[in-house]
């Protein structure tokens, strides 16, 4: 017994996989289509194409994951069990605008030393001349946009058509579900709508003795279940460290629900599949 015991305690502990960020071409031939998927990690797939989402199909959506949610160039997951070292599930989804390739199927393989959190997509050729041509309208978008803001702040506001007399201000009670395990507390929350635009603020604390916590991906849903598009993700600082506090914005087009409706906000963690879950946002 002693020998067993003391080789047991001589084995070593597995080493954690670790998460990598990837791009994958559907361009390429032969196309590797392939994404190591492991229990409880968040993995999503960015399309630089608009998706068909009611098109989106996988295998054992109901047996093996415990969230799959497809928006319109995204395609989150989060598997509840572990993949057999022999299984092979198959994803497929289909692109919105007709051009080839029409659809793309990949494989989820069972995660090995590494898991996919973040994978990009690459389905559109571009040429140089396609590139000189962006960024010549990028160049003058941007000046358009500095002639109308001059130098910022809230005169530039202002000036930009952004800020007006229909502005609202409201400070919500923020709440995160009992039981939730992302080591991640929310200290405040205020939210800001006009007739264009709406933005949320809310400041989360990474608890003592967690891992380094960053957002990648944010959802806001309605109580009815409908999906709000997120116009853009900032925070203030790139990560928060252990015991860190930050402020996190959330930016969406004009509002398309009451005043007092109250939403729901996904913060996750791509990276570390981290999610945040807060309630009882009011914007």
């Amino acid at each position: 017994m002693l020998l067993m015991a003391g080789t047991a305690a001589a084995q070593p502990s597995p080493s954690p996989r670790q998460l990598r960020q990837r791009a994958l071409s559907l361009l390429a031939s032969p196309v590797d289509a392939s994404v190591q998927v492991a229990k409880g990690t968040l993995t999503t797939l960015t399309f630089d194409s608009q998706l068909l989402p009611k098109s989106v199909v996988v295998q054992g959506r109901d047996t093996h994951f415990e969230r799959f949610l497809v928006e319109e160039r995204t395609v989150t997951f989060k598997p509840k069990v572990d993949l057999a070292d022999d299984e092979r599930l198959l994803l497929t989804v289909r692109f919105a605008d007709g051009a080839a390739p029409q659809e793309a199927i990949f494989v989820l393989l069972p995660a090995g030393e590494q898991v996919d959190a973040a994978v990009e997509v690459l389905r559109r050729a571009r040429n140089a001349e396609a590139l000189q041509l962006e960024l010549t309208q990028v160049q003058a978008q941007l000046a358009a946009l500095q002639g109308r803001c001059g130098d910022g702040g809230p005169t530039g506001l202002i000036l930009s058509g952004l800020l007006g007399s229909d502005v609202s201000t409201s400070v919500f009670k923020a709440a995160v579900p009992p039981g939730n395990a992302s080591g991640l507390k929310v200290e405040s929350g205020v939210g800001y709508r006009t007739r264009t635009w709406t933005v949320v603020t809310v400041r989360v604390r990474n608890l003592v003795g967690q891992r380094v916590w960053s957002p990648g991906v944010a959802r806001l849903t309605t109580a009815r279940g409908q999906s709000i598009q997120v116009k853009s993700l900032r925070t203030d600082k790139p990560h928060l460290a252990p015991g860190e506090e930050g402020l996190v914005l959330v930016e969406t087009g004009a509002p398309v629900w009451q005043a007092e409706e109250e939403l729901l906000l996904e913060l996750s963690d791509t990276a570390n599949g981290r999610d945040l879950p807060i309630r009882g946002v009011r914007l």
